[in-house]
């Protein structure tokens, strides 16, 4: 039987199907689960600052109880970001290198040799490949440290890399000394959205989640599972799919294929209306047709990209507004602007090429009129997202997770809503209530955490006993901390 090898770091909220014959090792949902193990952030607590304790007493318990939310999303992202390593640093969505770049394999080589966070799970793969070839996953520059640190334990006879940045980087990846006897393919397995009803590897402990899942019937076929859909990937002619597209991509979808979708985020790099939206590209389109086809259960979110060639601070200022002023989408998040190799611009630009230093370049360098410097794109997308954060519904990450989602419901007319990603703990000096949605934490006044913790515990009619005025100031203050939404 082949052996397929999922290395870290990638989509945990996702899972390949391998064709059949085939033994699938996900090593990126095994080291996810180990990292953000309950028992092992607490037992972390003592090495931590009096502030990152807090964060990781309320992780742990928002991933004991689980429940597949966005608070259990960031409680994961938390855990990934504490697994400090000498060679990279983890989030709930990327892998950087402490030192370098993952263009760079020369830097990514060092990393692979320094790094100790997967330590355990190249262990597991190296029992698990003994006497046999195994076929190494490789669809994004952030499993390239885990993928060539088991090409080094498994030899080149043993190991091979398949994936969808293989097939982008095959030449650049044959020149590369240390992979010079390996085999490279450019096939690359679905994925599809993890979750509960249907068969396939399940990560162990708390990343169990029911994210896109449709659940089993009582009798009959398994449903089939939503097939997630990325970069230059299709939804296939038939069954359920969810996907994070461009712009242009997304608008050029058939109307019978967004009748099938269960989720889609569309990437952006200007937005005035539904009928005025702005490409990767540049090019102008319009989105209407697709809101129109998609079905009133999935959710449309758009992630604005800030720093693209033209797009000076005042479209970054009014597309943000316009996303977060109601309607039948959403915000997903900000990153910055960075111009993919080979890709085109619809207005006024000089193309730089990528840094000569770079062997598995993925950006090019540009210049543009009216273009936000690289550093300030950053500080804006920062800025923003500090300002958005306590109140806007934003992803945990970019995860296929984060897709099928969906908004927060709303809380009732007049009701509060207890905010799935805060937590109500106790450190040295009190009771404190640990929002990590916003990355912030705020001491409580000692007379208010019983009432607090009842809010926290979701029970209804909490506040009944308080005044109007005494229940006005304790709302505000918990709005102001972004841990409770209030419909007037």
């Amino acid at each position: 039987m082949d052996l397929l090898i999922v290395p870290a770091l990638t989509d945990f909220t996702t899972e390949v199907v391998a064709p059949p014959g085939t033994e699938v090792l996900d090593l990126n949902a095994r080291m996810t689960a180990r990292l953000a193990d309950p028992v092992r952030l607490r037992a972390q607590e003592q090495r931590l600052d009096p502030t990152e304790a807090l964060f990781a007493r309320a992780a742990a318990a928002l991933l004991e109880r689980g429940g597949g939310t966005a608070g259990h999303l960031r409680a994961i992202g938390f855990a990934l970001r504490l697994a400090r390593d000498p060679a990279v640093r983890l989030t709930l969505d990327d892998l950087e290198l402490t030192g370098g770049t993952t263009q760079s394999s020369r830097d990514v080589l060092g990393a692979a040799a320094r790094c100790r966070v997967f330590g355990p799970e190249l262990e597991e793969a190296e029992a698990a490949a003994r006497g046999r070839r195994a076929w190494i996953l490789v669809d994004a520059d952030q499993a390239l440290p885990a993928a060539f640190a088991l090409v080094r334990r498994l030899g080149p006879g043993g190991a091979a890399l398949c994936g969808g940045f293989v097939a982008r980087h095959a030449g650049a990846l044959r020149r590369v000394p240390d992979l010079a006897e390996v085999e490279l393919r450019g096939w690359s397995p679905c994925r599809v959205v993890r979750g509960a009803g249907a068969a396939g590897e399940h990560p162990p402990g708390r990343l169990r989640g029911a994210w896109g899942a449709v659940p089993p019937p009582e009798s009959g076929p398994v449903p089939r599972r939503t097939v997630w859909v990325t970069g230059g990937g299709r939804p296939g002619r038939s069954g359920p799919w969810a996907g994070w597209l461009d712009a242009e991509r997304a608008a050029a979808l058939p109307r019978e294929t967004l009748g099938r979708c269960r989720g889609l985020t569309v990437t952006v790099t200007g937005y005035a209306s539904m009928a005025v939206a702005t490409a990767t590209d540049g090019t102008l389109v319009d989105l209407r047709p697709v809101l129109d086809a998609l079905p009133p259960s999935a959710p449309l979110s758009f992630e604005l990209v800030v720093g693209a060639p033209g797009m000076d601070e005042s479209v970054v200022d009014q597309s943000v507004r316009a996303l977060t002023g109601g309607g039948a989408h959403r915000l997903a998040g900000l990153r910055p602007y960075r111009m993919p190799c080979g890709s085109g611009w619809a207005g006024e630009l000089l193309c730089l090429g990528p840094d000569p230093e770079h062997d598995l370049a993925r950006w090019t360098r540009f210049e543009a009129p009216r273009t936000l410097p690289p550093e300030t794109a950053r500080a804006l997308v920062a800025a923003w997202l500090d300002r958005l954060a306590p109140r806007a519904d934003l992803y945990p990450g970019r995860l296929a997770a984060s897709t099928v989602l969906g908004p927060v419901p709303s809380s009732p007319r007049g009701g509060l809503r207890w905010d799935d990603s805060a937590e109500v703990v106790t450190g040295p000096d009190g009771a404190h209530v640990v929002n990590l949605r916003w990355g912030r934490a705020f001491r409580l006044n000692p007379r208010l955490v019983p009432l607090v913790r009842r809010l926290a515990a979701r029970e209804e009619g909490v506040l009944d006993a308080l005044s109007g005025a005494s229940r006005d100031r304790l709302v505000t203050h918990l709005e102001k901390a972004g841990v409770v939404g209030r419909r007037p």
